[in-house]
């Protein structure tokens, strides 16, 4: 299985032009001829056909809507990059958490209804931390509970996903956008940051939304005998003392 497919999913999923595409789809039945409109009083037939014509501003409508959606999303990107590179700081044992960062995350946790830590557990806590760094296999466990990635991560991914130390997401030039996954040096492959982009068509759908194209990868450089998407068959040898 191809690493990288396996963020694709809920960033799809969690795109609320989502549902604008699923109208798109359902308009391209129109055309399809049932017999219905040929039947229909000349009157009618133009009420449907000034119905097209407002279907037509929508989309343009929707077209712009989608657009400042996307500029909107690329603003609030830079907002956030600063606590995504701090969260990576911290995930990844750079630095440990600040006094401020702690008492917001307390809160969040009460609010919540979280059970706060006894003291003997903090004591644990603080002579685990004395040897291990950071959040160990963070984005593994994170992926592993997102309901639309879980299915597809295999035990054999697991292996190397445990290296991952960092998801980025960025946008295009044209309509898309591209995810980064950085690795730390791992038994799997040499690269450090595997990219994959994926692309909308320029022209927008029949509901005036965006509409996924096609995806670009990135050639991953596997070591010997560690190819994750190599599928290794066994064949059965026969019995001899079967054979006719």
């Amino acid at each position: 299985m191809e690493l990288l497919t396996l963020v694709a999913g809920p960033s799809i999923f969690q795109n609320p032009a989502l549902v604008s595409m699923i109208q798109g789809k359902l308009g391209t039945l129109i055309g399809r001829s049932s017999g219905y409109i040929e039947k229909l009083p000349a009157p009618v037939k133009k009420r449907l056909t000034a119905l097209k014509g407002l279907q037509a501003d929508y989309s343009q409508l929707e077209l712009q809507f989608q657009e400042e959606i996307l500029e909107l999303e690329k603003k609030y990107l830079e907002k956030y990059r600063p606590l995504y590179n701090r969260r990576a700081e911290i995930v990844n044992g750079v630095s440990e958490p600040q006094q401020n960062e702690l008492e917001k995350g307390r809160a969040a946790e009460e609010e919540n209804g979280e059970p706060a830590a006894t003291e003997t557990a903090k004591e644990d806590e603080e002579s685990t931390a004395a040897s291990e760094k950071g959040v160990p296999e963070f984005w593994l466990t994170a992926m592993k509970n997102m309901i639309a990635v879980a299915d597809l991560i295999t035990s054999k991914d697991e292996e190397a996903l445990k290296y991952l130390t960092d998801i980025r997401l960025s946008y295009l030039d044209v309509p898309g956008f591209r995810l980064e996954f950085e690795f730390r040096e791992n038994d799997f492959f040499t690269d450090k940051v595997l990219t994959k982009s994926y692309f909308y068509q320029q022209q927008a759908g029949y509901g005036g939304d965006f509409i996924y194209d096609h995806a670009e990868g990135y050639d991953i450089h596997w070591n010997e005998g560690k190819d994750l998407t190599v599928k290794i068959e066994t064949k059965r040898q026969r019995n001899k003392s079967m054979s006719p």
